[in-house]
């Protein structure tokens, strides 16, 4: 029998509940709806977009197996949706990690909550090793430019977008528009 409890989530669960699947999914269509309203500039290497924000939501929310999930499921749907540009399965790591290191940073905080340390920790992270490193070197291989070459526009742009994404989650949450999530 299924455990139909909505307030258990992989957090406390070692299982994919149907309830947690159904999230996941929610936060998977407005990833995709956010996503759409994105726009490159720098000749396609950076990409200002707030469809990340569901994703890290997923992880923090619903755990980091959910949440990579969702990541990765966003990137292949948006994807076969509309491309943009060559597929590179590097992204769809990348993507999983988006919404895995938040979950992963919830779960092994003390308080296992949204709070605003968290939230921070949890961009970070993503920051560094998924956007700094993993994607700008994805890119970097896609177009043939350096790494290093890459890096500093990549850098300046993700930080302004990074943290208006934390405002964003921040006030989201101070509102408690998560509770019944």
């Amino acid at each position: 029998m299924e455990n139909t409890n909505s307030s258990k989530t992989f957090v406390t669960n070692s299982k994919l509940s149907t309830n947690t699947l159904v999230k996941a999914a929610m936060f998977i269509g407005i990833s995709m709806i956010l996503g759409r309203f994105s726009f490159k500039i720098a000749a396609g290497t950076i990409a200002i977009s707030f469809g990340r924000i569901p994703v890290v939501l997923s992880g923090m929310l619903l755990g980091p197996l959910a949440g990579g999930l969702t990541g990765a499921a966003s990137d292949i749907i948006g994807f076969l949706l509309k491309p943009q540009g060559a597929f590179h399965p590097g992204f769809t790591f990348s993507a999983f990690l988006s919404g895995f290191i938040p979950g992963l940073v919830v779960l092994i905080s003390r308080k296992k909550r949204m709070s605003l340390f968290n939230i921070i920790i949890s961009f970070a992270l993503v920051f560094i090793i998924v956007t700094g490193l993993l994607n700008t070197y994805f890119i970097s291989q896609l177009i043939g430019k350096s790494f290093l070459i890459l890096l500093p526009a990549r850098i300046s742009t993700e930080i302004v977008i990074n943290i208006l994404d934390v405002i964003i989650i921040y006030i989201l949450t101070r509102y408690n528009v998560f509770k019944r999530i």
